[in-house]
């Protein structure tokens, strides 16, 4: 489980897929769904008191034994620019219609600084 103090900045991230599945879910004790839209105007979903974040490359395969997403603290997510955004002017290649193109580069990567504030959530 999440360790506490990485609960208050902590969000779930999932595959749309998988929020759909989720927003039929209910409490044992009390009945009441464990996801929560968000009323107001910028506010996140949330499910259990944490913000829902949605993404299209989180696994969305509802197999027993995959994961299907993640519980964490991201501010320990960096994410690092590996090159320099770079820009390449192509008025050569588009000369004959009277129009520039242009090509732009960027290389970037991502990973967790530390591990403890991140919990991958399998299928049973």
């Amino acid at each position: 489980s999440l360790k506490p103090q990485y609960w208050r900045q902590a969000n779930w991230l999932f595959h749309r897929d998988a929020i759909a599945k989720i927003r039929k879910l209910k409490t044992v004790a009390d009945g009441q769904y464990v996801w929560q839209p968000g009323l107001q105007a910028g506010q996140p979903d949330r499910l259990l008191e944490l913000p829902l974040v949605v993404s299209e490359f989180v696994p969305n395969t509802f197999t027993s034994g995959k994961y299907v997403g993640m519980v964490g603290d991201f501010s320990f997510y960096w994410i690092v620019d590996s090159l320099a955004l770079g820009f390449q002017r192509l008025a050569e290649l588009y000369a004959e219609t009277n129009q520039v193109g242009y090509i732009s580069r960027l290389e970037l990567d991502g990973m967790p600084t530390f591990e403890e504030p991140f919990i991958r959530i399998k299928t049973s």
